[in-house]
């Protein structure tokens, strides 16, 4: 009963960690905003819209990319690898083709909570072996909170449930507003104080341009000639005054 899946389900972890299968170095950083969302799931849970409506949320420009498979009961871990080998395949061609936007950029592997004999197509060691292989990036949410199955270890990220690994693979459209109507908000800032300097420089130039004009140079020399001679003719008049006073003095002496 439980006791032998519980032994089975620690034998097979302590085994494939010491291949090195569930090592932290081995995950992979998730792409930011991509472009093509696969989901390996069942066409007939709620899972599969929990997903879709978490994604038309928050990124309603993500294309999302099903990749059916059975996800309880006998035979279950034969198509959940074979979901993941198809998407392999067609992620391949796609690049091949030359449309990677269309090749999945991060696999979501969901399903609901159940037991443990429900969740355990998920701990079956073919299973764990190919999320660990698979080319992209892996997300698991596979049961609730509480659950922990082996591909949890492999994958590159584990989500509490199906629609939080959603939430984990797509950014929030209005952070995103939010933070390009910063960004804007500053570079209007930085292109109105250029435009400023630049225009206080052609300012300045404009002004030293326009004293080399000859009509400028000449009304400035005009202005000084005028300055000079008047100074000139102060000094004439006072001169001019102090021989006479001098010269009256001499005719009463």
């Amino acid at each position: 009963g439980l006791g032998d899946l519980a032994l089975r389900f620690e034998e097979t972890k302590a085994r494939l960690a010491a291949e090195g299968l569930f090592d932290p170095a081995r995950r992979r950083p998730l792409p930011p905003r991509p472009a093509t969302v696969a989901v390996v799931t069942s066409l007939s849970g709620a899972v599969l819209q929990d997903v879709r409506r978490v994604l038309e949320r928050r990124w309603p420009v993500t294309r999302l990319l099903v990749s059916a498979c059975r996800v309880q009961g006998d035979g279950a871990a034969e198509t959940i690898v074979a979901a993941l080998d198809r998407l392999a395949r067609y992620g391949e061609a796609c690049r091949a083709a030359g449309d990677p936007d269309d090749a999945p950029a991060v696999v979501i592997v969901a399903r609901g909570g159940g037991s443990l004999e429900d969740l355990w197509s998920f701990n079956d060691e073919r299973v764990v072996r190919a999320v660990a292989a698979h080319p992209v990036p892996v997300v698991t949410g596979v049961g609730h909170e509480t659950d922990v199955t082996l591909v949890d270890f492999a994958a590159d990220l584990r989500a509490p449930t199906p629609s939080a690994a959603a939430e984990l693979v797509v950014p929030d459209r209005a952070e995103v507003v939010a933070g390009i109507a910063v960004r804007r908000r500053r570079l209007d800032a930085a292109a109105a104080g250029e435009l400023g300097a630049l225009a206080r420089r052609v300012a300045a130039e404009q002004r030293a341009l326009e004293g080399l004009r000859p009509e400028s140079r000449l009304a400035a020399s005009r202005e000084r000639v005028g300055y000079l001679l008047d100074r000139a003719t102060g000094a004439g008049v006072g001169r001019l005054a102090g021989w006479r006073r001098v010269a009256e003095r001499a005719a009463e002496g």
